[in-house]
């Protein structure tokens, strides 16, 4: 698997094991597949995916293999190019035969071979582009001589000047000249080619633009190949048109003629249209069998626009809706036949495009060939495997239409039972689609992130792999149509465990259990039957208009917050939750939570809107560690362009994903306004610091603060410090740390001075007062208005208080041994911080993100005082949808969400914590706070990492 991922398939091995599909096959036989399980066991898995229709026969055909060891101890030539090759005539002239019964024909036709379907497709294109070109060559050399029969007078109507660009004295040699440009231009007009809604035509470069899914064509854009995808209604609206439709979808050119002795300018229309591709069975697009009404109007279109139909058979045909050309049996008026896929009798690569005589323009037959196109092997088996359709009175054949009313029957039955999960059944023969029910809506949240990934199909079909050992997969182009293509010799017992499975399925969905659903993709296979989780409670409506939009973008703590987020997946182990998100990366769109509607105290509504990120904490702490952050950054840039599309105001950037866009700075969107939340989950981490130390004096304790110099370190030392004896500043080893912890020094001490003693206000102890002690010397405006107030001021402590200690900066973590208070707040990417250096009963703040102290060595040291911060209240304890509260109570909500919503509030334009912070924002945005009566309702103990 790993050189696969590799070598080979980078992306879609991430999504095989992402839907637990990545399984490898080792031995096939009739309707089944096996592989080896991690015990080595063998294990049969029911087939019913049939390579995508290709092996109708099942797979290894006893009889078929016969007929290969035989050609192969025959030693018969395969590469035997430029030669007359006997088995493609043999096979060309039985599929003929066959052809001109089955469409009621008298013509022959030439086959042209080749090894794929989409090269069989991309040959057809050419060919009939091919006849039209060579018309456009007989079509130029008319006019060419007409034109050059023009006599020394012409009558031009003011229509003809004007698209010529001639005056009305325009001379006979510029109105030739004139013309023959006009026509010339006509002529090279790029060709259409006509296709229907949910098509699929290929992966080649023209057919891949044939194909409706974007998916398959959008980055082909460039290449500007006209293709005119037509509905059911733009179908009927052409047909109902007549000669308009050809007015419309072809051209014309100026013809010289000769009336009434003068020369004139008629128009003569000529074809720009190549081709209109028809699938009788649209496969890829969601098994769709076109109506009897689109076989009407693809005839009558034909007529119209004198267009040749191709016939796109190489999913639908070679037998497997019980007929050579489905086609045939729709009534399809085609001019060219396309088979492949099961033709080559489940072993060999071959690919057949059958053109009527009248539509086949000689000359085509030298320009094109293929290498592995007519080889004498695969010509034989596909020849055994038509006469093997055939024998017995076509009894295979039958057998197709037999089996197909069977399954018919069952899933018709299927979905009378599950009309809310089911949508339509859709198929003939054996080809089935069984389309869900859009689950957007589900009460389950994975349920609905699923549909937002649009892989609900694909996750369906991972569920029957794992769960049941039954192979089917969805359509690429209709992610929510599960498609169904067997052997001809399934048997009833095999149909009806593959419905038993199905109907299990669709209870699940019907009961929002997507934990059933996801089970066996997990390993776990104990389930019979799906709980019901549909939410008995539902929500009250608010009716009350919102004033504000905030939104916020969050991610997992960790996968066991699952289990919250939806319920079903209680029945997960841990190690099973980090193993479901940790697969499901491959595809991280998410739906919105449904908002929560927090009141401010003045009565103000703001719509909070959560847009998660799913991914744990330990995922972006290694993606951190590893500099891996594009992607990360991208999926956050989309929940920001989303909610600038929802109408929101501002944007919060909650736990990790502040870090990973720089504190906001990486957001390309500035449409609205970012905030990291940092500002206030300093100020209410401080509140709730300073809420532990009601009865202890601030004024004879000593604070450290780990990570001093860093952004959040250092707006927490510049508001605490005043209050505390003194103050350790702690940084890194780094060159330049110590020259940033002075900084830092100075910095306090200048606000200090400026706000104590420049502005008299009240000083209740602690540094700011003993400051005021040792400057009461020195005359106010001895420092007023200096640049370096605080540096200066260091120098004087220094020169007259050598023996006393104010702010100490330091580069060495033993520094913090007498420390009363400690706030961690250094950007590590793992704990580092020893607890043996902690003093007794000391109170530790750690708001650091990843946590500067482990929480296994906390348990060591119970007397360690640990906080993680504040937990806001909601003025009117209004709450976040309890499916991800994660540790809050009813009425609370995060700093970091509190800042998005007070932002709100004060209709704050521009980022605010965004970069660094200051310590202004946070007193600006505290105040914001008291006015709406945000307030500190907790103490977070726990890691919320």
């Amino acid at each position: 698997m790993e050189s696969y991922a590799k070598f080979c398939k980078p992306q879609l091995t991430r999504a095989l094991i992402s839907l637990g599909l990545n399984r490898t096959y080792h031995r096939a036989a009739g309707n089944f597949l096996y592989y080896n399980d991690e015990n080595g066991k063998e294990i049969p898995v029911l087939d019913l995916l049939g390579g995508y229709g290709a092996t109708l026969l099942g797979h290894n055909s006893p009889i078929i293999r016969e007929k290969i060891k035989q050609y192969l101890d025959e030693e018969i030539p395969i590469h035997n190019q430029f030669s007359i090759r006997n088995p493609a005539a043999m096979l060309a002239e039985r599929l003929n035969e066959l052809l001109k019964e089955e469409t009621a024909t008298r013509d022959d036709f030439i086959f042209c071979f080749a090894s794929t379907g989409a090269e069989s497709m991309e040959i057809a294109l050419k060919s009939a582009e091919f006849t039209r070109n060579a018309q456009l060559l007989a079509l130029e050399q008319e006019i060419a001589a007409a034109t050059a029969k023009i006599g020394k007078e012409m009558v031009l109507t003011d229509e003809q000047c004007e698209q010529l660009q001639l005056e009305k004295s325009a001379s006979i040699e510029e109105i030739k000249q004139a013309l023959t440009a006009f026509n010339q231009t006509r002529l090279n007009t790029k060709p259409t080619f006509l296709a229907l809604e949910h098509a699929f035509h290929g992966k080649m470069m023209v057919t891949a633009n044939c194909t409706h899914g974007v998916m398959y064509r959008h980055y082909l854009k460039r290449l500007a190949i006209n293709t005119l995808f037509l509905s059911a209604d733009n179908l009927a609206e052409f047909a109902e048109m007549g000669e308009k439709a050809n007015d419309i979808l072809n051209s014309w050119l100026w013809l010289p003629q000769e009336e009434n002795g003068q020369c004139i300018l008629t128009k003569k229309p000529f074809r720009t249209v190549t081709a209109l591709m028809i699938e009788p069975i649209q496969g890829e697009g969601g098994v769709h069998p076109l109506s009897a009404e689109q076989v009407r109007n693809i005839n009558r279109l034909k007529q119209i626009v004198g267009c040749p139909v191709i016939a796109d058979e190489v999913q639908a045909g070679s037998g497997r809706c019980g007929f050579l050309v489905a086609s045939s049996d729709a009534g399809i008026q085609a001019d060219y036949f396309v088979l492949s896929k099961a033709l080559g009798g489940g072993y060999v690569k071959i690919g057949v495009v059958a053109i009527r005589q009248e539509n086949f323009t000689p000359g085509f037959d030298i320009i094109q060939s293929s290498t592995f196109g007519e080889d004498d092997f695969s010509c034989r088996v596909a020849l055994d495997y038509i006469n093997l359709l055939y024998a017995e009175q076509r009894k295979l054949l039958k057998q197709v239409t037999q089996l197909g009313e069977e399954f018919k029957t069952r899933l018709h039955a299927l979905q009378g039972s599950y009309p809310d999960v089911i949508r339509d059944i859709r198929g003939k023969g054996l080809i089935w689609g069984i389309e869900f029910h859009d689950v957007i809506h589900s009460d389950s949240y994975i349920l609905q992130n699923i549909a937002i990934q649009g892989s609900l199909g694909y996750v369906l079909s991972g569920h029957l792999l794992c769960g049941s050992q039954i192979r089917v997969a969805p359509s690429g182009s209709a992610a929510n149509v599960i498609r169904v293509e067997p052997s001809v010799f399934l048997e009833l017992p095999q149909i009806i465990r593959f419905v038993e499975a199905l109907s299990n399925a669709c209870l699940a969905i019907r009961y929002a259990n997507a934990g059933f659903i996801v089970a066996p993709m997990l390993g776990r296979r104990d389930q019979t039957r799906p709980a019901d989780y549909r939410r008995q409670e539902q929500y009250l409506k608010n009716d009350e208009v919102v004033d504000y939009k905030a939104a916020f973008i969050n991610h997992l703590i960790s996968a066991s917050g699952l289990r919250e987020v939806d319920p079903s997946f209680s029945l997960f182990s841990d190690e099973e939750l980090e193993l479901f998100v940790e697969n499901t990366t491959f595809n991280l769109a998410t739906k919105p939570f449904k908002a929560a509607r927090i009141r401010s105290g003045n009565g103000k509504w703001v719509e909070f809107t959560l847009y998660p990120l799913t991914v744990t904490s330990k995922m972006i702490k290694a993606a951190l560690a590893n500099n891996d952050l594009g992607r990360l950054r991208h999926e956050i840039d989309l929940r920001v362009t989303q909610a600038v599309a929802d109408g929101h105001s501002v944007v919060g950037l909650g736990m990790f994903t502040s870090i990973i866009t720089n504190n906001g700075k990486s957001i390309k969107n500035n449409a609205i306004s970012v905030t990291t939340g940092n500002a206030f989950t300093v100020g209410i981490g401080i509140e709730a610091l300073q809420s532990r130390l009601p009865s202890q004096n601030m004024a004879t304790m000593r604070l450290a603060v780990v990570g001093g110099a860093g952004n959040i370190g250092r707006v927490y030392a510049e508001i605490l410090a005043p209050q505390f004896q003194d103050v350790v500043l702690i940084g890194s080893s780094n060159h330049g740390s110590l020259k940033k912890l002075n900084n830092v020094k100075f910095h306090i001490y200048q606000n200090i001075y400026e706000q104590f003693i420049v502005n008299k206000q009240p000083v209740v102890g602690g540094l700011a007062q003993r400051l005021l002690n040792c400057l009461s010397a020195i005359p106010v405006d001895a420092l007023c208005g200096k640049p370096d107030v605080g540096e200066a001021i260091d120098h004087y402590l220094t020169q007259y208080y050598p023996d006393q200690t104010f702010i100490h900066t330091s580069q060495d973590m033993a520094d913090i041994e007498n420390c009363d208070v400690i706030v961690c707040a250094a950007n590590a990417s793992e704990a580092f911080i020893s607890v043996e250096k902690i003093k007794q009963r000391a109170i530790v703040c750690d708001i650091s993100v990843p946590h500067n102290l482990s929480d296994a060595d906390l348990q060591r040291r119970p007397d360690i005082n640990m906080l993680r911060g504040g937990i806001v209240q909601t003025p009117h304890n209004d709450s976040l949808d309890p499916r991800v509260r994660a540790y809050l109570k009813e009425g609370q909500i995060y700093a970091c969400m509190a800042e998005t919503i007070l932002l709100a509030l004060a209709q704050y334009k521009g980022n605010f914590s965004y970069g660094n912070i200051t310590t202004d924002q946070v007193l600006h945005i505290m105040a914001i706070a008291k006015k709406h009566n945000f307030t500190l309702s907790d103490i977070k103990e726990n890691s919320s990492l």
